[in-house]
Formats: C-alpha cells, structure tokens, sequence
C-alpha cells in the first residue's frame, strides 16, 4: 500500500497516455522485438547538410537525412516495408513514414505520406510542418495513422543508445541516437592504418521477428548505414 503523504500528485491513467501506453504494451508483449545496431560515420554527411543549407533557405536537420536514408532502404528491401495484420502479412505500396516526436500530451508519431516520392528537401519542409502541428496539439487523426515504418531520434538529447518498440501494427523501428566525436580507425590506400576522430552515430533497428527474418534485418540496417556515409546518393 502506498502512502498517501508520500504522493505528490495523482493523476488518471487515461487519454492519451493510456491510449500510448496500451498499444506499447500489445506491441512488446506480443511481438517478438529482434535488436541490430550498426555505428555510422556522419563526416560526409555532416558536410553535405553544411553545403545545402547554405545554399537554400530551408535548413535541413540530420533527421531529413536519416529519413531519407530509411526511405530509399525500404524501397530496395520492400518486405521491411509490411505488418502483420490479423493473420494476413501486408506488404505497402507506398511509403509512409512515421517520425516519434515529444508532444504536450506524450508521444506522438506524425506521418510523411508517400515519403518515397519526397526529395530530402520536401521530407524536411512536410516534417517540419507536422513536427509544429504536434508539438501545439493540432495533428488531425489522419496526421498521425498509416503509417508503415517509423524513426526515432533521442540524438538531441544526448542519449547515445536505445532501443524502441515497435508501433504496431508496423514490422520494425529504427532509433537514432547522439553524434559523438570518438576514436575512428582509418585505412589509407596503402593499407595502412591510423586513428582519428569521426562524428559517429549509433543506429539500432528494432524488428517483430514473426515478420522479419534475421538476415533481412541485418541487410537492412547495414544498407542504411551505407547511405548515411555515402550520402551524395540520398541527392539522386
């Protein structure tokens, strides 16, 4: 029994966190989670996003980038891009990417419609816009369903590992974390190698391995990191 002068405050568990809260709960307790971790150099990427945004007015955030990496992924490995609903397993045609954001009333995830036809540009214009509706409480349902993938980044927080649950009924997340300057081994075209310090990110993607099998999961996760370090082909 917990004491009454201990509590600060008491509060329904209701609404929204509860509504968060239940389908967490349903998607971690049902869907078998499968966790793959890959670290990523964002040197040339970092300089990429430096040169667009002093060419343009919209100033793009790694984010765009991360999206669009995990967009242009989904297209080559399309099973990523499924759910389990009842007992059928779906495969979508387009791709709608869903974005966590910390709103007023907790988590929410709004929803890039048709983000495969988006150049980075757009991804950044069309999130920015939902990410400002979310955060005033004004994302129609619409806003914040459909959704076939999602991506969250704690990266602004510090945090420089952590794994998320899957929305469901969606067949995986991917978590970004924190850039951090750390010790990188580099090998020159002699073969010789040196150490040096590289912006490195940590990317963990989360699957429900009754959809997603282990290999494609690994395929996955690594063809993102590869995007994320070559992104002149996140332009094209």
């Amino acid at each position: 029994m917990i004491l009454k002068k201990v509590i600060l405050e008491e509060a329904p568990y209701s609404g929204v966190r509860k509504v968060i809260g239940d389908r967490l709960s349903l998607s971690k307790f049902t869907a078998p989670h499968l966790y793959f971790t890959q670290k990523v150099n964002l040197e040339k990427l970092l300089d990429i996003r430096s040169q667009i945004n002093a060419a343009q007015p919209k100033k793009t955030s790694v984010t765009d980038y991360i999206a669009k990496a995990t967009i242009k992924t989904l297209q080559k490995f399309p099973e990523m891009n499924s759910a389990l609903i009842g007992d059928k397993l779906v495969k979508y045609k387009y791709v709608n990417l869903g974005i966590a954001v910390a709103a007023p009333t907790g988590l929410i995830v709004p929803v890039v419609r048709k983000a495969d036809k988006l150049s980075v540009v757009d991804i950044s214009v069309e999130s920015s816009a939902l990410f400002e509706k979310a955060r005033s409480g004004g994302l129609a349902p619409s806003e914040y369903s459909g959704g076939t993938f999602t991506i969250s980044n704690l990266g602004m927080f510090g945090i420089e590992n952590f794994t998320a649950i899957i929305n469901p009924p969606e067949a995986g997340i991917l978590s970004i974390s924190a850039t951090k300057d750390e010790p990188f081994v580099e090998t020159d075209k002699d073969g010789c190698k040196s150490i040096t310090i590289k912006p490195m990110m940590n990317i963990t993607l989360s699957v429900d391995h009754r959809v997603i099998d282990g290999l494609l999961a690994a395929q996955f996760v690594t063809e993102v990191k590869r995007l994320l370090e070559n992104p002149i082909e996140l332009l094209i």
